[in-house]
């Protein structure tokens, strides 16, 4: 299938901002320097994106929302988590560069686009939303920091198996 002329625009402000922070502080990038290096005008940056953060953020769902979708064998949570670990570990380098330029809020922003609550919602599903990003990213985020050593399946059963625990010890008292 052949790229639309707009994608081609978001692929190369994309791989744009990426190069530039191989070597550059993200903060120190300019919508200048990302459309000079892409090879398009600043109108078609905003045209296409609000932000260099939005530029992250997009480029995270994308690479990421097709492999989420080919793990979730069943509408589990279970198969979610695992799908949502099979995904980011597709896009570990691009992870890792976050990680390393101290990026890691940019990370819990893709997390919340893509499963954090939304105004139309009822109360109860968004803070049900809102917990399910917050174990998501919790999980997630010490796994990245740890090198993710465990593979999808491994994480999922911990995330499992801690969520139970959890729920276990709600109500019982800490001994000092």
């Amino acid at each position: 299938m052949a790229k639309t002329l707009n994608t081609v625009v978001k692929e190369s402000i994309t791989q744009a901002l990426l190069r530039l922070m191989e070597t550059q502080d993200f903060y120190a990038v300019s919508i200048t320097d990302i459309t000079k290096l892409a090879g398009v005008s600043r109108i078609s940056f905003y045209r296409n994106f609000d932000s260099k953060e939005d530029v992250l953020i997009k480029h995270l769902q994308t690479e990421t929302m097709a492999e989420l979708a080919a793990n979730i064998i069943e509408p589990t949570t279970r198969y979610i988590f695992i799908g949502i670990f099979h995904a980011i570990n597709r896009v570990g380098e691009l992870v890792d560069l976050l990680y390393a330029r101290n990026l890691s809020h940019l990370f819990l922003a893709y997390i919340r686009a893509c499963c954090g609550a939304r105004p139309e919602l009822d109360n109860e599903t968004a803070h049900r939303n809102s917990l399910i990003m917050g174990i998501c990213f919790g999980a997630l985020d010490e796994w990245i920091r740890r090198g993710r050593q465990e593979d999808a399946e491994e994480m999922a059963a911990s995330v499992h198996r801690l969520l139970d625990k959890i729920a276990t010890e709600w109500d019982t008292p800490k001994e000092a």
